[in-house]
């Protein structure tokens, strides 16, 4: 499919910026303290918080190293890992966190977390930004370790090697090929394996006037200025709203109804949870689990 889209900005390398430091040296940047949202403020007078960023040896990757994510907030950054690591360990058992595949994990906001949680444990981050992947090398140790993936179906990864994969903010952006990586997903996983993932679901639709940022993000979109309204029900079962016509990376926000969830998700997995606004207040979190043979033959 040479030729078929524009040069890949996931391809492109570029020099890495310095890192802005070790998370223990945020504690006492008090620029840095004041900048943490209010929600995460009860975090820094949690003493297994503040253990575990003075054990995390890992720095914070500059702003444009991780995505943009959080802007200049490096704390804000390190907090929002750790407090997904806590929502996850409530859904999810701490047995799946051994072998974990974090499916577009950047530059490991939250794979940092699972090696702190469970020294045993062990990250394969699946990522398109090739810039990411020489991040986690450069910087991890051998717990944490990165693959360079393409928006087409395939992980580099066996069989039944994972116990648990985590994509947060990812099949919101995956339009033609969803089904392409929840075979993928289901192909790596162990048996009883889970799945945390997050999706723009109904509610996601309903809650757009308080969580601005897709709406800024779709602000050109002519399909979605005419399909959104205030106070309106999502007016379909699965949306898809592209926003760069030139890309098939990264290009679109896609809402699925948890109707449609359970239908169409639940031919590849046993839905375990639907949580909607479990993740940030706005995203609906999915949890998956790959069915056993044995539940599989009783089910024949």
């Amino acid at each position: 499919m040479a030729g078929a889209h524009s040069p890949s900005w996931f391809e492109t390398r570029r020099q890495h910026l310095d890192p802005v430091g070790l998370p223990r040296d945020l504690l006492h940047n008090a620029a840095q303290v004041n900048a943490v949202e209010k929600h995460f403020s009860p975090l820094l007078k949690n003493p297994a918080v503040r253990d575990a960023m003075m054990r995390d040896e890992v720095p914070i990757p500059a702003t444009d190293d991780r995505e943009g994510y959080f802007d200049d907030r490096h704390l804000s950054y390190w907090l929002s890992g750790y407090e997904d690591m806590q929502v996850i360990r409530q859904m999810i058992p701490d047995s799946a966190l051994s072998r974990v595949l974090d499916f577009g994990g950047a530059s490991g906001r939250f794979a940092r977390h699972v090696i702190l949680a469970d020294r045993a444990a062990s990250v394969t981050i699946a990522e398109l930004n090739v810039n990411h992947v020489a991040w986690v090398d450069q910087h991890f140790g051998p717990s944490v370790r990165a693959v360079k993936v393409s928006p087409y179906p395939y992980c580099p990864v066996a069989d039944n090697s994972m116990t648990l994969c985590v994509g947060m903010s990812v099949f919101t952006h995956i339009d033609s090929y969803e089904t392409g990586w929840l075979a993928e997903i289901h192909r790596v996983l162990d048996e009883g394996g889970y799945a945390f993932l997050t999706i723009h679901s109904e509610h996601t639709w309903g809650v757009l006037d308080e969580h601005t940022g897709v709406r800024r993000t779709l602000a050109n979109c002519p399909s979605f200025a005419s399909a959104w309204e205030r106070g309106k029900p999502m007016p379909a079962e699965r949306m898809v709203f592209t926003y760069n016509e030139d890309s098939i990376e990264h290009n679109c926000n896609v809402f699925a109804h948890t109707d449609y969830i359970r239908r169409c998700w639940g031919k590849w997995f046993d839905i375990v949870e639907i949580a909607p606004g479990a993740h940030h207040g706005f995203q609906t979190v999915v949890v998956l689990r790959k069915r056993t043979k044995m539940r599989l033959a009783a089910a024949g």
